[in-house]
């Protein structure tokens, strides 16, 4: 691998996947330019993505952040109009939380473009090398996933690159 902007140290496999990770937050992140959301608050949205609903308690977990955290980033999110709490209709204790609309056309948004990286992948890989290409990267996270903790977010997230240290150059 040559030398590139934002590339980890060394050659091998993991760099390349890095500076991949890298080159798609670029081009995702004209989408997140001016919404104030840090990698934390897009964090919790991108699970919300998945299914909203949960609980404070449930999205802590599933997010690897201390429920204080959650619900000091809940507030932004609240406030910036992305999520909104609602008190559970079986127990009043318990609050969930909720995408609005400005929430689900982000995430309309994200899927739009990582559609649109699909395809250009798609137009410069011929199918057979396209194909070769998703499987071993699918065995290769299936194989990650047996040796690091992932944690649910990344469940079948369009954007599951992110560790618990954040992603690659946050934005």
């Amino acid at each position: 691998m040559s030398k590139r902007e934002g590339t980890m140290p060394g050659k091998g496999i993991p760099q390349t996947i890095y500076a991949l990770a890298r080159c798609l937050e670029r081009r995702l992140s004209p989408l997140f330019r001016g919404t104030g959301l840090h990698w934390g608050l897009r964090r919790i949205l991108q699970r919300l993505w998945l299914g909203d609903g949960l609980s404070q308690s449930e999205l802590a977990l599933a997010v690897h952040f201390s429920e204080a955290s959650i619900s000091n980033m809940l507030k932004r999110l609240v406030k910036g109009g992305w999520v909104e709490r609602r008190v559970d209709a079986y127990d009043y204790r318990i609050t969930r939380v909720f995408l609005t609309q400005k929430g689900i056309d982000l995430r309309t948004a994200v899927e739009a473009e990582l559609g649109a990286v699909d395809r250009d992948l798609r137009e410069i890989l011929p199918a057979n090398e396209y194909t070769k290409l998703a499987a071993l990267l699918d065995r290769s996270l299936d194989c990650l996933k047996g040796s690091l903790e992932c944690g649910a977010m990344d469940e079948g997230h369009p954007t599951g690159i992110y560790d618990r240290e954040g992603p690659p150059g946050s934005m």
